[in-house]
């Protein structure tokens, strides 16, 4: 099988012989040709860990450096690029599938900087049990990641990183001591919440609505306010950002930094009975074939006279 995106995976201390065996069928899998086939060990690992806490997404082994600063914006053409990262372990898988399954687990937001003393780019993130701060963009070393230039889509990348850079140090409350069992709403308790929540008001609303009308994926984004609220109240997961702005599906990205060109989602009728038709489709198929079953058998037993 060709696998795809291979990485480190660092694993807990506290995981069983019997969860390690599982993690190896998923990995081999989902880093392959057929990963599909991981979903279904992906399911029965949530719920064997349905009390475990959700682990730190940290950088490979010995490639972790916090950059110290000054730092200065220099690299405007990418001032508030959206950085949507790959799963590269065994929690981020989880997170993709419990989000939808488009493919990624983590988001990150280019802040157009560069750490003076080492000249390298930087970016703000948040994860599990830390606060909002400046990473280099090469912590994760050849993870896959896709960048979506925001500054395409009529955003206005300046109030959106300054937003961004106003919640350096904060922590994220609804991203402390997550376990997969008890995630409601599983695209609140991810890093993408930073980015979501300094998008502008009309772009929030307008994937609310994609989300209404079923052109997202079950569990990537959801939706906790009325549709004529003055403001919407949603929490949008790494894989709803990636397909509501058009990214391909993480699995078909060869390597970091892959700039894909924005196209935020259609909101017409064709593209509402589209999504009906793809999410739906094997419903109709399963009534057909029952039909078809029903009118062989009638017609075997001379039932029918056609």
């Amino acid at each position: 099988m060709k696998t795809k995106n291979q990485q480190p995976v660092n694993n807990s201390n506290d995981e069983t012989k019997g969860d390690n065996k599982l993690i190896g069928l998923i990995l081999q899998f989902t880093r392959s040709d057929l990963n599909w086939l991981g979903r279904i060990p992906l399911k029965i690992l949530r719920l064997k860990w349905h009390d475990r806490p959700i682990q730190t997404q940290m950088a490979p082994q010995g490639m972790f450096q916090q950059p110290t600063g000054p730092f200065k914006t220099i690299r405007k053409k990418h001032l508030g690029d959206l950085l949507l990262w790959v799963p590269y372990k065994i929690d981020s898988y989880l997170i993709d599938d419990m989000t939808g399954a488009y493919g990624y687990s983590h988001t990150t937001i280019d802040t157009g900087e560069i750490d003076i003393p080492t000249l390298k780019p930087v970016m703000a993130e948040i994860t599990v049990g830390q606060t909002v701060s400046r990473k280099f963009q090469d912590q994760f070393g050849q993870r896959a990641y896709a960048r979506v230039p925001l500054s395409k889509t009529g955003v206005n990348v300046k109030q959106f990183v300054e937003c961004i850079l106003a919640k350096l140090g904060e922590p994220y409350d609804d991203l402390d001591a997550i376990s997969f069992g008890r995630i409601e709403n599983p695209s609140k308790e991810v890093c993408s919440g930073l980015a979501a929540d300094c998008l502008p008001e009309k772009e929030r609303k307008r994937i609310a609505w994609a989300k209404r009308l079923g052109l997202l994926r079950r569990g990537s984004v959801s939706v906790h306010s009325l549709p004529n609220a003055e403001k919407v109240k949603e929490f949008v997961s790494p894989n709803g950002l990636a397909e509501y702005y058009g990214a391909p599906k993480g699995k078909k990205l060869s390597g970091p930094d892959i700039t894909v060109k924005p196209h935020p989602i259609e909101i017409s009728m064709e593209s509402i009975a589209t999504a009906a038709t793809r999410r739906h489709g094997w419903k109709l198929a399963l009534v057909v074939a029952a039909v078809v079953l029903v009118l062989f058998f009638l017609k075997r037993k001379g039932k029918l006279f056609f």
